[in-house]
């Protein structure tokens, strides 16, 4: 008697259109910790800004990925408040090498917050855009 593998074995309820697999943003995360530690520790506020924006958009794609937040934009916006107010704390601290880190945090959070504000305009505006039109298409000429 031929037995098949148990590999080979599909299930029709596996076949279905929800993903389980991996997540692309855990390594995101941390790779843009990483890259705003270096950038500090380094001097290169370019490489910690840009470490800083890759952590906060990984975060909000794990937080919209997982269902906690429906808009990335509006986590990036608050991410971008809380990074403002965090580098603040940490510029007006005047404590020994916190006043880089600061800086770089306050500026990813500037950019941060206008993208997220960019972003929710964007929207806005296209979703205007489609209401519109689908509104004049249904208006009929008599």
């Amino acid at each position: 008697m031929h037995q098949t593998p148990i590999w080979a074995v599909t299930d029709s309820s596996d076949s279905d259109s929800t993903f389980t697999g991996a997540s692309p943003w855990p390594p995101l995360v941390a790779i843009g910790f990483v890259l705003s530690e270096i950038g500090v520790l380094l001097g290169l506020r370019p490489v910690s800004v840009a470490g800083l924006l890759l952590f906060v958009v990984s975060v909000a794609g794990i937080l919209t990925e997982a269902g906690y937040i429906t808009d990335p934009a509006k986590g990036t916006g608050v991410q971008g408040l809380a990074l403002i107010s965090i580098g603040t704390l940490l510029i007006t601290g005047n404590q020994i090498g916190t006043a880089i880190r600061g800086q770089s945090i306050v500026i990813a959070g500037i950019i941060c917050l206008v993208g997220a504000l960019l972003w929710a305009g964007f929207v806005r505006k296209k979703s205007r855009s489609k209401v519109s039109a689908s509104q004049t298409s249904k208006t009929t000429s008599d």
